[in-house]
């Protein structure tokens, strides 16, 4: 997708072992923002590395915001959802009575879905 260039800017919303791919597909001068980390929250990568491709690290605090913040950066979003740039995670919906079993899957982190409990 970036004709072996890398990317301009990893958005890491998982963390732990996807720390490190990510930060190796960025470009030259490329930026990595780590929003959380499963685990333990240790990550392991080459600072050398690192700094001879003149990379960035961010750390953004999303529990800090308020509904009005996220509400913003949401909208914000919306042209890439609208123009196909971005894609939105699949889904899996879980009854409470399935509770148990929706935390065993998270944990296991066999699936890139986004879990959700419903209420009914």
């Amino acid at each position: 997708m970036t004709d072996g260039k890398g990317a301009d800017l990893a958005i890491d919303a998982v963390g732990g072992p996807m720390f490190e791919p990510s930060l190796k597909s960025l470009r030259y001068g490329g930026r990595q923002v780590a929003i959380a980390s499963i685990g333990n929250g240790r990550v392991e990568f080459s600072l050398v590395d690192f700094y001879h491709d003149l990379l960035s690290l961010t750390g953004v605090d999303t529990m800090s915001f308020t509904g009005r913040e996220i509400a913003k950066i949401m909208d914000g979003l919306r042209a890439g959802f609208e123009g196909g740039y971005l894609r939105p995670s699949p889904v899996q919906t879980w009854s409470l009575d399935q509770a148990i079993d929706a935390y065993a899957a998270v944990e296991k982190g066999a699936t890139s879905s986004k879990h959700v409990l419903l209420p009914w």
